[in-house]
């Protein structure tokens, strides 16, 4: 068991990669939309709404580690961490601590690409498709654009103080070699 946090901002390939990760692993995904898009029809982009969706993840993880039957052997979480904001760190540390209480390993992936890249990634039919609330295209750009100045993507030298972290700047990679790249690098092919 164990699990793969792959962080970066919005549009760079995140549930993409993570769904071919899926292809090469015994590892289930879980982007972090599906619990926005549960929850925001009923409450809204509200802060109750982003605590519930935090509180869900963590007690799914918590459920995860203590559960020997589990049908698949790990999770490929997806999520936008803003390394600026204390309660986002909070967090990451919550869900490493859970597995890390387990013995179970903990894999940092943060994916990098240009501004450009993520514009024309916003817009492509597998993220449209797959995340609901982005179907508004000019809601979904205007969030994206916004965030670009004001929040910081990628974490400092030694901040996530893991060996097991990994960047990879996938601007001209296709998402199965990003995902082969993760894949090699963390020699997953071994017992997970």
């Amino acid at each position: 068991m164990g699990i793969i946090i792959i962080m970066g901002p919005q549009a760079v390939g995140k549930m993409t990669v993570g769904q071919e990760l899926e292809k090469l692993l015994n590892f289930r995904l879980l982007f972090n939309h599906m619990t926005i898009d549960l929850l925001a029809p009923f409450l809204g982009y509200t802060p109750t709404m982003w605590e519930l969706s935090s509180d869900l993840r963590l007690e799914l993880f918590k459920r995860f580690v203590s559960n020997a039957d589990n049908p698949v052997d790990g999770i490929i979480f997806t999520v936008l961490i803003n390394f600026d904001s204390q309660e986002d760190l909070t967090f990451l540390r919550e869900v490493h601590t859970i597995f890390e209480k387990k013995d179970q390993p903990v894999y940092f992936v943060e994916l990098e690409t240009n501004l450009e890249t993520r514009l024309k990634r916003n817009i492509t039919e597998n993220r449209l498709k797959a995340k609901p609330s982005k179907r508004d295209l000019a809601f979904s750009e205007k969030e994206l654009m916004d965030t670009v100045d004001n929040y910081r993507f990628k974490s400092l030298p030694g901040e996530l103080a893991s060996e097991n972290h990994l960047v990879i700047d996938n601007t001209s990679l296709s998402p199965q070699q990003t995902a082969q790249h993760i894949y090699d690098y963390f020699s997953l092919g071994g017992d997970s």
